[in-house]
């Protein structure tokens, strides 16, 4: 059984989707510390002067989790959803962009990982995500970093886990084994895809919103097309 675990995402980018795709079991780490200027509240569209960021305002706290972490303020999905609409007014699926997914950015949720699992999960369906979804906070287990993703490995009964690059400074592989763990890293290159913008080049590393607002249908085959196969540690 193949597990992969990450802190929940604004607008997941296709390497976050592609990560969950490949696994049996995706468990969204709510219950570590809120990481300020990542994408844990925020993450890029592209615009007609290139890419841009849609973030969310939070009370962040080093003794809050993500799970714990308030939403500031109630301005910013109006300002996000009109320029959803106006950057991708004459993109070919803009209709994609509907009434479910506003719906979810105006809710008023309890907290940042709230909000990013529900859109998490709107993206996720539109891609033919079928991987059962975890929230970590559910499992009660306490550790961190390497110690934290062993035991939730344990808990959900995986047999490998996948996990990003990223962690690989911190991540000892014979740790894993000893814990009948195989640990693998994905291996995932953006492709490009039609993009409705004026720019000569193709503008990767943007939310997977791009990518279904552009292809439609289409956007489950352009996400594949960037996995490679998972690197054994080096």
């Amino acid at each position: 059984m193949i597990v992969a675990i990450h802190q929940p995402q604004y607008l997941p980018w296709l390497p976050y989707c592609d990560k969950a795709d490949q696994c049996d079991v995706f468990v969204y780490l709510d219950n570590v510390q809120f990481q300020k200027n990542g994408v844990q509240n925020r993450n890029q569209i592209l615009t007609a002067q290139g890419p841009r960021w849609l973030t969310v305002p939070v009370r962040a706290s080093l003794d809050w989790t993500i799970r714990e972490t308030p939403i500031a303020d109630r301005q910013w999905p109006r300002k996000h959803i009109k320029t959803i609409e106006q950057e991708y007014r004459r993109a070919p699926f803009a209709a994609e962009f509907d009434a479910a997914l506003r719906g979810l950015l105006e809710q008023e949720w309890p907290s940042l990982a709230d909000l990013n699992i529900a859109v998490s999960e709107w993206i996720f369906e539109r891609l033919g995500l079928r991987c059962r979804r975890v929230r970590a906070s559910e499992l009660s287990l306490a550790g961190a970093k390497e110690d934290l993703v062993i035991a939730i490995c344990q808990a959900v009964g995986a047999t490998e886990y996948l996990s990003g690059t990223g962690a690989k400074s911190y991540q000892t592989p014979e740790n894993f084994a000893a814990h009948g763990l195989t640990l693998r890293y994905q291996n995932y290159r953006n492709q490009p895809y039609p993009q409705c913008s004026t720019a000569a080049e193709f503008t990767p590393d943007l939310s997977a919103l791009d990518l279904l607002l552009n292809v439609g249908p289409q956007s489950r085959e352009y996400m594949l097309a960037g996995r490679l196969a998972a690197a054994d540690p080096a």
